[in-house]
């Protein structure tokens, strides 16, 4: 199979399922589509019994064994000590080894080696490979290039360009199930998402995702230039759900606040201006402009009850005088990612159900 017909045949569920999944786990981690609402709750739970197993010593100790021995390559191309750390974190969890490469030109990129050379040199020495890139198709490529090889490992894109976040959007929505949970969970929700949208690969993963549930609405405030593209509208729209579009952040609140049950902060992806994905230069002046910042006189317009998420990092968008508000859970959510992270890598690699069981057991679920 040629990269164009593996790259296409990700674009239909059946073939996508039988491309990224094995025996029923997640194989390759590439796109948010791939996970079903059978798949996220099953990964959110786990999230939780590893979180509840991990307060105790004896559970600790049992975590750390789970996955000793395996191998994890971190190759990030882009510069992201949160992500990086977070997926170090999550493997130390469960007691497996990591290798953080966070400048390619130490490698043998910088000597013009493929992508697919590169990964199969990796696959020599490691179980799974972590990929962030400032190319949207460079997770894509190094799952096909191990396919075809004859030691193929688990790729999990931890950012591909602008395209996708997808662990960004799994622990997003395992933040979401934790902060609705007394409410009903996230079927039946309105979530709206500010910024950036075009370019905030975080942002349109957690769209991708929320259409796994029955929520209601799906609202996006961007400006004009940074509007979700028509196929991501059309995605959300064919899933059942009403997609309202908007450039004032005020405006939208004034008029639709009070049925906001998540509101999803993002900054504007200014790195991407210069075309290379890294970050804008010094003395370039960063933030948002003022009619997508969550300013604190908004705050009658929502509910105490409205969830406020961001993935991080944030400049201006969402100032710190939120961070009172009983729905702020941004904290909460850089945590998340570690457990959800360490999920992933659990189901991954096969030790998800010994997790669920010990947890069960224990009475921690």
């Amino acid at each position: 199979m040629s990269f164009e017909e593996y790259k296409a045949a990700l674009g239909t569920s059946a073939s996508r399922r039988a491309l990224l999944f094995r025996d029923g786990r997640p194989f390759h981690v590439l796109l948010s589509q791939q996970f079903s609402r059978d798949d996220l709750i099953h990964l959110t739970d786990t999230a939780t019994s590893i979180r509840r197993l991990d307060r105790h010593r004896d559970g600790r100790d049992f975590l750390r064994g789970l996955l000793r021995g395996i191998r994890v390559m971190n190759l990030f191309a882009q510069p992201s000590t949160r992500t990086a750390e977070s997926f170090i974190a999550a493997a130390d969890k469960l007691g497996a080894t990591t290798r953080l490469v966070a400048d390619i030109r130490t490698s043998s990129f910088s000597k013009g080696e493929t992508v697919e050379d590169s990964v199969r040199t990796l696959s020599s020495f490691f179980d799974t490979i972590v990929t962030r890139h400032p190319e949207d198709d460079f997770a894509v490529r190094a799952a096909w290039g191990l396919q075809r090889s004859s030691r193929p490992i688990p790729v999990v894109s931890a950012g591909s360009g602008k395209s996708q976040h997808v662990t960004q959007s799994l622990l997003d929505i395992y933040t979401l199930r934790y902060s609705l949970e007394q409410r009903g969970g996230i079927d039946g929700r309105t979530v709206l998402l500010v910024g950036d949208i075009l370019r905030n690969r975080a942002a349109r993963s957690l769209a991708y995702l929320l259409t796994k549930f029955d929520v209601a609405r799906v609202d996006f405030v961007s400006a004009k230039n940074y509007l979700p593209e028509g196929g991501l509208v059309q995605y959300i729209e064919k899933h059942g759900i009403k997609v309202g579009v908007d450039d004032n952040l005020e405006s939208y609140l004034k008029r639709r606040g009070g049925e906001v049950d998540a509101i999803y902060m993002t900054r504007l992806q200014q790195e991407w201006d210069k075309g290379d994905g890294q970050p804008t230069a010094k003395g370039g002046e960063l933030g948002t402009e003022d009619a997508f910042v969550l300013k604190s006189e908004f705050r009658s317009l929502i509910r105490e009850d409205c969830v406020l998420m961001h993935p991080l990092p944030r400049v201006n968008e969402l100032p710190e005088s939120w961070e009172d508000h009983p729905g702020f859970v941004v904290w909460r959510q850089v945590r998340n990612g570690m457990w959800m992270r360490a999920a992933l890598f659990a189901a991954i690699h096969g030790a998800d159900q010994e997790i669920r069981a010990r947890a069960v057991r224990l009475g921690l679920v």
